[in-house]
């Protein structure tokens, strides 16, 4: 048989995505491939979904599997493309004479220039969430995505977006340890507190004293308040680099962001968010249980309510859209310049630009370049983020003189995988669930530390580490299915065992070690106190089987610097002055986080913020943002 000449019939196969494997049925006719069907139910969603689109699509138009991969889902678009080959050989047909066939070029529709009120260029959660506002306050948005799928970094979260809610939190039990935070707070100095942010301490002081007073002699519930948040952000995002340069968040954003965050919430609820109100949650690093979390799959979640609310009311989404420009003249900006490829450009007139580009962590050259925080970072370091996240929108901001603010502190998050850096493989739980060993499997930091702490351990002792968990410890883990994890245990990605002796020759760990090291950490859960490294929030014990231990490194994820904004989400100028019509939100900006993120409020961050420039943009149409920024 010919390289074209088959065993008509449905073939099934098995190809390799990001999350592990899934199947596919390829038919096939005489001398055709007729279709591909693919079940890819251990795929992110939202991140892959184009990819089962595109690629068969490719495949079954130019009759070819020389075809290139979708920006942004490269592993699961080669494990079609490799599934597809394998269907070839076994329906006769020749899988390398058709990989070496002409290349597919896809058909790229022509744009004509467009006009609309607002431009939003970048289609992550921050820019839905503006998009979404503008068309809240009824003006004409077009948003832009470069990349072939909507979701940026938000499609790849891990769901739990801070905001402080007392109402609802003072209904769940205070976990062991969390008073002693409580009393540390107490105990601080408001000497040792930044001036702008020393009455918030002062008041937070005196809610403490009377909820410890109030829980005396009760039992304890779970304590928030806008002022907890506001001065765990402000403390948590408080560093010092190699150079010596202290940096902590700008009260105004600090402020705006904790004031209306829950806000955010409740209005991601009602235009399509299901939250989870049975729990409340926190991702590591978080410093303290304020986490809504949805219902649905991750970040996922975000995206599908945001993009499906823009789109039926009347909002323009273009993807595969890069901007390559800004319209910008006699100090105004008037639109973007749109360069897809084979010379297929267009513009967008409009009268705002929104960025939403997200930071440049996939940018591992341009991480390098700023870095003043680490010591060294390497060449082939991981990263989180998704591929296209490479510090366009610094570069657009840039290009008209934004300011910047922080761009030396990188973000690593400490529980990545080694491999693709991704978040949400193996077991990923709340930091009270947390054990932690290295590769002589013994405990080496507290694990309710922040993100930056963590990292700098986990370098300190070889990189690699094991998340230790144990049947119930399972149950509380962040979006990840039984399948899934039982698929990643026969990948080798995660490790399953009877007993603690057979898990630890499984990671090549003494088994008496791990044994010891478990019972030690067991031990402080009873208590609720760790003299070793100071963990004082606990929640669950190693000791029901099977135990499982999952591989992680820190990995690159987030940029803590941006284009420098007001709190009104204008971007500012070298010398502090807004730049007219130009607004920023999310990732793409500098400033709130300062030198360290906590958990949880990049979420806060994008939800709060998009909307705030979305609502500085319309309020300023027509006029000039310069003047009527002073009147917000």
């Amino acid at each position: 048989m010919t390289e074209s000449e088959f065993k008509p019939g449905k073939y099934s196969v098995t190809a390799t995505g990001h999350n592990g494997a899934f199947p596919m049925d390829v038919t096939f006719s005489a001398d055709k491939i007729e279709s591909i069907d693919i079940d890819a139910k251990s795929e992110t969603r939202g991140i892959s979904d184009v990819v089962y689109d595109r690629i068969p699509a490719a495949i079954v138009d130019g009759q070819t599997l020389n075809v290139d991969a979708v920006t942004g889902a490269s592993e699961t678009s080669r494990g079609i493309l490799s599934g597809v080959a394998e269907a070839v050989n076994l329906a006769g047909g020749d899988a390398e004479a058709w990989q070496n066939r002409d290349k597919y070029v896809p058909k790229v529709a022509d744009n004509t220039d467009l006009d609309t009120d607002v431009v939003v260029i970048g289609g992550g959660g921050a820019g839905l969430a503006a998009a979404a506002t503008v068309l809240d306050q009824g003006h004409k948005v077009v948003l832009l995505e470069k990349a072939p799928a909507l979701g940026g970094n938000t499609i790849r979260t891990g769901g739990p977006m801070n905001a402080a809610d007392p109402e609802w939190q003072n209904t769940f039990d205070a976990l062991p340890g969390e008073d002693q935070t409580l009393e540390d707070l107490l105990n601080m100095s408001v000497d040792d507190i930044d001036p702008e942010y020393q009455a918030d301490f002062k008041t937070l002081q005196g809610q403490i004293k009377d909820y410890l007073a109030d829980t005396k002699d009760k039992p304890a519930y779970l304590f928030d308040s806008v002022e907890l948040h506001r001065i765990q952000t402000y403390l948590g995002g408080t560093r010092t680099d190699l150079n010596g340069n202290r940096i902590y968040g700008n009260y105004d954003l600090v402020k705006t962001l904790t004031d209306h965050v829950l806000a955010s919430q409740k209005w991601l609820a009602k235009i399509g968010v299901k939250f989870d109100e049975s729990e409340v949650t926190m991702p590591v690093g978080a410093l303290w249980r304020r986490g809504h979390k949805p219902v649905e799959d991750a970040g996922f979640a975000y995206i599908s309510a945001l993009r499906d609310y823009v789109t039926h009311n009347g909002g323009v989404i273009l993807t595969d859209s890069p901007v390559s420009r800004l319209l910008y003249a006699k100090g105004h900006i008037g639109g973007v310049i749109v360069e897809k490829p084979d010379d297929h450009t267009f513009t967008v007139h409009a009268d705002a630009v929104i960025l939403a580009t997200g930071g440049f962590g996939a940018n591992t050259k341009l991480v390098q370049k700023f870095n003043t925080y680490w010591r060294n970072i390497d060449d082939d370091i991981a990263t989180t983020n998704a591929p296209t996240i490479t510090g366009d929108g610094i570069e657009l901001g840039e290009s008209v003189h934004a300011g910047l603010t922080g761009m030396g502190f990188i973000q690593m998050m400490p529980v990545s995988d080694p491999e693709t850096g991704e978040l949400f493989s193996g077991i990923q739980c709340p930091p009270a669930n947390f054990l932690m060993v290295n590769q002589q499997g013994k405990r080496f930091v507290n694990e309710f530390a922040e993100r930056d702490v963590l990292a700098q351990a986990a370098f300190d002792n070889g990189g690699l580490f094991y998340l230790i968990a144990d049947n119930e410890i399972k149950k509380t883990a962040y979006n990840t299915s039984e399948e899934q994890l039982e698929q990643q245990v026969k990948d080798g990605r995660l490790f399953k065992a009877d007993t603690l002796a057979d898990l630890a020759k499984q990671i090549n760990v003494d088994p008496a070690t791990l044994e010891a090291t478990v019972a030690k950490y067991n031990s402080y859960v009873d208590a609720g106190e760790d003299p070793d490294f100071g963990k004082n929030v606990f929640d669950l014990k190693v000791e029901h089987a099977p135990f499982y231990a999952t591989p992680r490194k820190p990995a690159i994820h987030h940029t803590m610097g941006g284009l420098t904004i007001d709190s009104h989400a204008h971007v500012l100028d070298e010398a502090g002055h807004p730049i007219a019509h130009l607004y920023a939100a999310g990732e793409v900006a500098g400033g709130l986080h300062a030198g360290n993120r906590l958990g949880g409020n990049s979420l806060a961050d994008i939800f709060t913020f998009g909307p705030i420039a979305a609502t500085s943009a319309v309020t300023e149409l027509g006029t000039d943002a310069t003047t009527s920024a002073s009147v917000h």
